[in-house]
């Protein structure tokens, strides 16, 4: 019998009843099986993933599947992650029973691969869900039909590498990877068949070698020209040591450079020679806020501008999907990082690194040969730590011969280097990291702008704090809560001088705001720094995330060294000022809300006193998350994920240890207890919305929401579900809606509430 797995479709999208232009069975699974294979190579696992490529569709061979294919016809059959589809056929449980029969020791492991490369990775065992364990024993339609030579080709090299089986973490991460390899090479092959169009716009002129990435950049640095300033001079020297460094094998490098220091460049210069000298094949920028994400990538499509548009790729759900820069070929990039240069952000890399569903985890395989520059790796939660501790090193992992794993090289890029290194007081830290500069303290020393003063822990009444601030043509106030920021703002002089900004405001709102760094107009924030016009400006943590502005005086409640060191770089951050700019922490009147703010900043308490000439010396940042992490480190696999890998690997039943779903819904970056509210913010933010009123077709919609996503104010559910009916709407039962305009304020943003603490982790998008 013929066996096919997937039919043809017309021009019109109808089923094509004329078989003769379906695909084979046998030529898809020999597709997938090469190209799995060929992803899997870079971390030594080609025979494994081919065996999974080979018998991931084995069910596709009973005469049930190949009725059903030819009853339902289009791409409907091949969409098994839906319920409704999985009770009438079944076609992956065959390829997992077929390897945990055929494989005695190492079977079901390729088993969770391929019982889950449409549903998505399962526990081994579960008594409340579906596990592998139940797929196993499931009655199944035979798959008598499939060739006999097919079926026998387990052999002695169909195991998992040496390295993935020191430990049941690493062998956990091995098989998320490899499950990667497999559904990526699945998902290209079936889109090749069913959506050509989609697979000739991915298929876009070859990707220019890393060598050409090396020019531009190289052309672009020569536009500086020779340094003339000691802060010139500075940068100079870090670019050449993150050169010099570049020529070290792969492993772990931490870049330490204080604001100012040119770390992007530099950092993008060590990137592509380390990634040339060891032959690497792309580069990811890992960020952690949306507006980092967008300076950096337009600093880098400026570098490369002569290779094109798709040089440069951004992942994250804030992407604009009508910007000039986003090409069909760059948004088709985002499914599996297909690219030279990705930027994304913690969200997108950490959660993948920990899913469970096919989409999240398509693109793991391209972490391997690859250089991860791990930008403000400090904002790390405290209660994820150890979990994202643990990749990263399972990534830059050598085996007993010094030879890298997963070809792959990290680098920690902060201005506040976490001290995250493996020591008896911190035992969850890194293993084996480098710094890159060779000398930070002096680099610290000669890029100083700033003078820090503590002004005590005697808290400070707003009524006199905000006397402080209106002696201060330009000044810049930082605190922890938004009510807190909303408060302070009404005591400043309403004299067309003081701004505000908290995440109750949209982006696009925020942005309109701080102005466009590079043509600010009349009004905003930037515009008047610039021209040198009064500018008070009070704010949450946010502007913290990588947003330019450039302060005489800055003010600052307590919080972490590291928020400090980042409200620091905010203040005389061009070196302008003819002396040091003055930046101030205070004790806020209102209580440092609980939690990871709260414990951040009794750390720094701790610290403060004892580096009072310079609380951000090196050393004083590096005995503040010493500190930290020590009090703390019972708190840094809060949600237990290292749990869910087995602790042992000497008997099979271990191998039914995996919680790979259970580690996806714990592993949250971002806590589900906000909703998103869109506001009708500006002429664009309102057609928008206007649009999406009058659009059913669900497709579109989620076009919309995405083009939307400037428009949205985060609010706790709570707060949403008071206020349905009553100023929000429930637009398509799925998005809610500002109804009432007198509910957004120009000044303060959205007012449904006003006494909820600023949540820092609202910052954090995916």
């Amino acid at each position: 019998m013929i066996a096919y797995a997937h039919t043809a479709t017309r021009s019109d999208g109808s089923p094509d009843p004329d078989q003769s232009h379906w695909q084979l069975l046998d030529d898809h699974l020999n597709h997938v099986a090469d190209a799995a294979a060929k992803f899997a190579s870079s971390f030594h696992a080609a025979d494994w993933a081919r065996l999974a490529g080979l018998w991931h569709d084995l069910g596709k061979y009973s005469p049930e599947f190949q009725s059903y294919l030819a009853a339902a016809g289009g791409a409907e059959a091949h969409l098994e992650e839906r319920p409704e589809i999985v009770a009438k056929v079944d076609h992956s449980t065959a390829g997992s029973q077929h390897a945990a029969r055929e494989l005695k020791l190492f079977g079901p492991l390729l088993a969770y691969l391929i019982a889950g490369h449409h549903a998505g990775l399962a526990n081994g065992q579960d008594a409340t869900t579906a596990c592998l364990e139940e797929r196993l024993r499931k009655v199944i339609p035979a798959y008598a039909n499939a060739p006999a030579d097919l079926l026998a080709l387990a052999t002695a090299s169909h195991r998992p590498p040496g390295h993935a089986l020191t430990s049941g973490y690493s062998l956990g991460f091995f098989l998320r990877l490899s499950f990667s390899a497999l559904v990526d090479a699945d998902w290209l092959d079936t889109e090749a068949f069913m959506s050509p169009g989609k697979a000739n716009s991915r298929a876009r002129q070859p990707q220019p070698p890393l060598s050409a990435l090396r020019d531009c950049l190289n052309t672009h640095l020569a536009c500086f020209g020779p340094p003339t300033t000691p802060v010139n001079h500075a940068r100079a020297a870090v670019l050449a040591a993150c050169r010099t460094a570049a020529k070290q094998s792969p492993g772990l490098f931490s870049l330490t450079v204080p604001t100012g220091g040119g770390k992007t460049l530099a950092s993008l210069a060590f990137a592509i020679d380390h990634a040339l000298r060891h032959g690497f094949d792309r580069i990811i920028y890992v960020l952690p806020f949306t507006s980092i994400i967008e300076q950096n990538a337009a600093v880098f499509r400026e570098v490369f501008a002569s290779l094109g548009d798709d040089v440069v790729v951004e992942h994250h759900s804030n992407l604009d999907p009508d910007a000039a820069h986003v090409t069909t070929a760059s948004r088709l990039a985002t499914e599996n990082w297909d690219a030279r240069l990705i930027v994304t952000t913690n969200v997108q890399f950490f959660e993948s690194l920990h899913a469970a569903k096919p989409s999240a985890c398509r693109k793991l395989h391209r972490l391997a040969r690859s250089v991860i520059v791990l930008d403000e790796a400090q904002t790390l939660p405290l209660t994820l730590l150890q979990p994202c501790l643990r990749a990263l090193q399972e990534l830059a992992s050598r085996d007993s011969h010094g030879n890298s794993n997963y070809s792959t090289s990290i680098v920690l890029c902060t201005a506040t280097q976490p001290a995250v290194e493996q020591r008896p007081d911190f035992k969850s830290g890194l293993r084996e990291v480098r710094e890159i500069i060779p000398d930070r303290t002096q680099l610290f020393s000669t890029l100083r702008r700033v003078r820090i003063t503590d002004l005590g822990r005697m808290p400070l009444p707003d009524v006199d704090l905000a006397t402080r601030l209106a002696t201060h043509p330009q000044m810049l106030c930082i605190v922890n809560t938004r009510r807190h920021a909303a408060e302070l703002f009404a005591r400043l002089p309403a004299d067309g001088t003081r701004r505000h900004l908290s995440a109750l405001m949209c982006p696009a709102h925020r942005s309109a705001v701080l102005g466009d760094p590079r043509n600010p107009a009349p009004g905003t924030i930037r515009h008047a720094l610039k021209n040198n016009l009064p500018c008070r400006v009070v704010t949450t943590q946010l502007i913290e995330a990588g947003v330019d502005v450039d302060f005489p005086f800055v003010y600052r409640a307590l919080a972490g060294l590291d928020s400090i060191a980042q409200a620091a770089g905010r203040c005389n951050r061009e070196g302008r000022l003819a002396t040091l700019g003055d930046t101030f922490i205070f004790t806020p009147e209102q209580p440092i809300p609980k939690g990871f703010l709260r414990k951040a900043a009794d750390s720094a308490a701790e610290i403060l006193p004892l580096h009072a000439a310079d609380p951000l010396c090196p050393a004083a940042i590096e005995a503040y998350f010493h500190l930290h992490y020590w009090k703390n480190e019972d708190q840094t696999d809060a949600k237990k994920i290292l749990d869910c890998f087995p602790r042992q690997l000497s008997q099979p039943a271990d191998l039914f240890g995996f919680q790979f779903k259970k580690c996806a819904e714990e592993f949250r970056f971002i806590e589900s207890n906000y909703q998103a509210v869109l506001v009708p913010y500006g002429d664009h933010g309102r057609d928008l919305i206007d649009e999406l009123r009058a659009t059913y077709n669900p497709a579109e919609q989620r076009k919309l929401a995405r083009r939307l996503q400037r428009y949205v104010v985060q609010i706790p559910a709570a707060v949403t579900r008071q206020h349905v009916g009553r100023g929000l709407s429930c637009l398509h039962e799925r998005y809610l809606i500002l109804d009432d305009a007198t509910a957004y304020s120009e000044d303060l943003g959205l007012q449904l509430v006003t006494d909820r603490l600023y949540e820092p982790e609202q910052l954090i998008v995916s």
